[in-house]
């Protein structure tokens, strides 16, 4: 077994999560349900599909497009056709890349929100899907802008590095992997010394 396997199936729902809590543009009810849809529900992740397209043609943001993106690339796992597996991923995948193009101006903590999606998705779709790269160089984007990630809150810095670690262990660059996993854990402690 690989040391990060276990690490990646524990964080898989969790490692989006905590990007769209600064999306003041959509719903709280709709961060609830996208967050339970990557965390397991299917009938969430379907709701949080729904409401997501309706607030993207009401009022168009990368944003909202790479939520989208990423909630139907979730959608893939909620069905056991191999067909259907892929219409879901490359739909989604085909958002995420789209909000990346939207954003590639945008001021910082825009562009790192959709980066961080888009990063932490394509960091956990299958192998045989060559997103991993992307996922990995959208992330290191995030990170080298050191002045602005230092002002991202520690969840969202958390949430990068681990998804970082995943990119870097599919990658096999278990060298990084284990950087970037011991920086999360770091922020992991500092969250958890914040909250005593």
């Amino acid at each position: 077994m690989k040391p990060l396997s276990i690490f990646k199936k524990a964080i898989f729902g969790a490692s989006i999560v905590s990007t769209v809590t600064m999306a003041a543009e959509i719903p709280s009810h709709v961060i609830k349900a996208y967050q339970e849809g990557l965390a397991g529900s299917q009938a969430q992740n379907q709701h949080a599909i729904n409401a997501l397209k309706e607030l993207n043609e009401q009022t168009p943001s990368p944003i909202t497009l790479a939520m989208l993106g990423s909630a139907e690339t979730t959608q893939a796992r909620y069905t056991n056709q191999p067909w259907q597996k892929m219409k879901f991923a490359e739909l989604g995948i085909s958002k995420l890349n789209k909000a990346v193009k939207q954003v590639k101006k945008a001021p910082y903590p825009q562009q790192a929100r959709v980066y961080i999606t888009a990063g932490c998705t394509f960091s956990q779709v299958p192998k045989m899907m060559n997103r991993a790269e992307h996922g990995d160089h959208l992330l290191k984007q995030v990170i080298a802008e050191r002045s602005e990630f230092d002002k991202l809150n520690n969840q969202l810095k958390k949430m990068t590095y681990r998804c970082a670690a995943m990119a870097a262990d599919k990658l096999e660059d278990q060298p990084r992997a284990k950087s970037m996993l011991e920086k999360s854990e770091t922020f992991a402690q500092l969250l958890k010394s914040e909250k005593e």
